[in-house]
């Protein structure tokens, strides 16, 4: 495949050399988008279908995350994401001065909104518009085990009572865990790094109370339907 020497000078851009000093903190945290009751480590919430979950554990790795710059655009974008598949990440990718690829496990022994620190990126000066989060099975090498040892090899792990809307079938327990990938692309809305500008932070919220929306525990996919729903309930701000 002939390739546009336009391209590759973008993507030899892109992973040019850092400006010493230039730092990126990235933090997680998971905390509710609507309304959450906690007692200790459990949180008990209402879906957006009006069931009542209570979950008693929440295990989630997240695999990788990677930041991309503003001028990229959507046909070069589309073309540097074809040079690294998402299908075929592993648990545990390579870090690079713009992807953090250690894993992370975090739960729900956390107080809400307390963050959990990722790491720090040392990227090229440059403005920064997106980032892509890989949810990847926990390798032995995954930053969390010590409080969660049966999650290596897992990329979520929850547990929890159901009680479906109608109020006429009796509430459940369920236990879903999953091994697969998930990935979503979330917007950092334009951060600037430079000699003028050398640090920022951003932290990635996962909103737990959302995590069961249109999920049927029972259901042959529901453990790959919440693991969507997690990708899709990341947001990343200050």
């Amino acid at each position: 495949m002939k390739i546009h020497p336009s391209l590759l000078l973008l993507a030899l851009c892109a992973c040019g050399s850092r400006e010493e000093g230039i730092r990126l903190h990235l933090d997680l945290d998971l905390r509710p988008a609507r309304e959450a009751r906690t007692e200790g480590q459990v949180r008990q919430f209402t879906t957006a279908q009006g069931a009542r979950v209570a979950l008693t554990r929440a295990h989630v790795t997240l695999g990788s995350v990677e930041i991309f710059p503003c001028q990229t655009t959507s046909r070069t974008w589309r073309w540097l994401r074809a040079l690294s598949p998402i299908g075929t990440a592993h648990a545990h990718e390579a870090s690079t001065p713009r992807r953090l690829g250690i894993p992370h496990v975090s739960g729900l022994e956390r107080p809400d909104g307390e963050a959990l620190a990722l790491g720090t990126l040392q990227p090229p000066p440059g403005s920064y518009c997106r980032a892509r989060l890989v949810f990847a099975p926990a390798d032995a090498d995954a930053e969390g085990l010590t409080t969660a040892r049966d999650m290596e090899g897992k990329t979520l792990l929850l547990e929890g009572r159901f009680e479906p809307p109608s109020g006429e079938e009796p509430a459940q327990t369920f236990h879903l865990e999953s091994a697969s990938l998930a990935n979503v692309e979330v917007w950092l809305e334009g951060i600037s790094l430079s000699e003028d500008a050398l640090e920022a932070s951003r932290t990635i919220h996962l909103a737990y109370d959302t995590w069961m929306d249109g999920v049927d525990p029972t259901a042959d996919d529901a453990a790959e339907q919440v693991l969507k729903n997690i990708a899709h309930s990341a947001t990343l701000g200050p």
